[in-house]
């Protein structure tokens, strides 16, 4: 499965998925934490660097973290900064979809602004 950011970068995967409908958003953000599940098997595997490691678990959270709240419509939890920086990336993408009228405005609310 390739993976639309290799490199574990969430701006470029945000801004991949953007201007695409729920079902695209949600499907495509599963496939990509799937493939960031398997870059991570097969780094810590092989001994990968550790930063590498890292930059691919946080990154792994955040997608987990938007696809909790696009199916459980509750908001993670989140333990730390970074972690809250990553999560309200995702509200330009949730902007978008409500924009849309596939998601209710509500959602936003999620978001810290």
């Amino acid at each position: 499965m390739t993976m639309i950011s290799e490199e574990c970068d969430l701006d470029s995967f945000i801004d991949s998925i953007g201007d695409l409908t729920y079902h695209e958003v949600l499907t495509i953000t599963l496939k990509e934490g799937y493939a960031t599940d398997d870059l991570l098997v097969h780094k810590k595997k092989n001994g990968g660097p550790v930063e590498e490691i890292e930059r691919a678990s946080a990154y792994n959270k955040a997608l987990r973290d938007f696809v909790f709240l696009l199916q459980v419509g509750q908001k993670p939890d989140l333990v730390s900064e970074a972690e809250r920086e990553k999560y309200n990336k995702f509200r330009q993408v949730a902007k978008n979809l409500v924009d849309k009228g596939e998601l209710l405005p509500t959602i936003l609310n999620f978001f810290d602004e």
